[in-house]
């Protein structure tokens, strides 16, 4: 595809990025439906993320997605927050428009898409959600409006638990969500929301010695490697497992959708899906 003046530059912001599968993913999909655009990664160290946020800014960048550990660092250097990420405290997508930066937050739809695309249904079931980061916050939100039974969120601070759970059952308006520090043993849906077991740290798993029912659908929003130890351990007690790279593609999809204004045809799913393929 060939590049000119107009094109939109986007990108990724974040700490490590050398592992990530976003550029191979976007730039393919763009080429592929003739999106005028392309997309880059950016390892921006913790002490300049506000000159790189003011640097995107000053580029004319068209917008960018922020993963760890920048989703709520970036929250107060925004002129306007989308209301669903307002709520979330955490932003993973941002938009230039006008020359202001409006921040977003796909993550939590994106994750409900992944699911979905696997005939998978978060409604009346327990779902406990490992972590009480910005992408626990996300997936817990969203999940929340899914009319499930109950959801619990495990974290080892369990004042950072109880926080997310006051967040969300307020928003909500509703007691439906408790903090624990020990994965409750009844679970129908389990989700590690933090990057333990990311590479290159790949031998880290939080169901290390628990005991799985074979019921039990285990997800992990970390896509590399694609078969975490976390999911290759559920895997060896019979259950159900889910990457993260649907996740991955899901939040991706609709920030496309943010930058150019308008829907993406159904296809743009597989064509990410058949791009990451390509990376295996």
């Amino acid at each position: 595809m060939e590049f000119t003046p107009a094109t939109k530059v986007v990108g990724l912001m974040g700490h490590p990025v050398a592992h990530s599968l976003s550029p191979s993913l976007h730039n393919h999909l763009y080429s592929s439906l003739g999106i005028d655009m392309v997309y880059h990664a950016f390892d921006v160290q913790p002490n300049q993320v506000e000159a790189a946020v003011n640097g995107f800014r000053a580029l004319g960048f068209a917008g960018f997605n922020v993963t760890i550990p920048y989703k709520e660092v970036v929250y107060g250097l925004l002129q306007y927050i989308d209301d669903d990420a307002r709520v979330m405290g955490a932003v993973n997508t941002i938009k230039m428009e006008n020359g202001k930066l409006i921040g977003y937050n796909t993550d939590g739809q994106g994750f409900l898409q992944s699911l979905k695309q696997s005939g998978i249904s978060v409604y009346g079931k327990k779902v406990i959600i490992l972590g009480a980061g910005g992408a626990a916050r996300s997936i817990g939100i969203a999940a929340a409006g899914e009319k499930p039974e109950s959801i619990t969120i495990v974290n080892r601070t369990f004042q950072r638990a109880e926080a997310l759970v006051d967040t969300i059952n307020h928003y909500k308006k509703k007691k439906l969500v408790r903090a624990a520090q020990k994965i409750p043993n009844d679970a129908d849906i389990i989700i590690n929301a933090t990057r333990l077991g990311m590479w290159p740290n790949i031998e880290g798993n939080p169901l290390k010695g628990y005991t799985l029912d074979k019921h039990t659908v285990v997800c992990d929003i970390v896509y590399n490697p694609r078969e975490t130890a976390m999911l290759q351990y559920a895997k060896s007690q019979s259950c159900r497992t889910k990457g993260g790279l649907d996740m991955l593609i899901g939040q991706g999809l609709r920030a496309v959708e943010i930058w150019i204004e308008r829907p993406l045809p159904t296809s743009a799913w597989q064509i990410m899906i058949d791009a990451a393929n390509q990376r295996q």
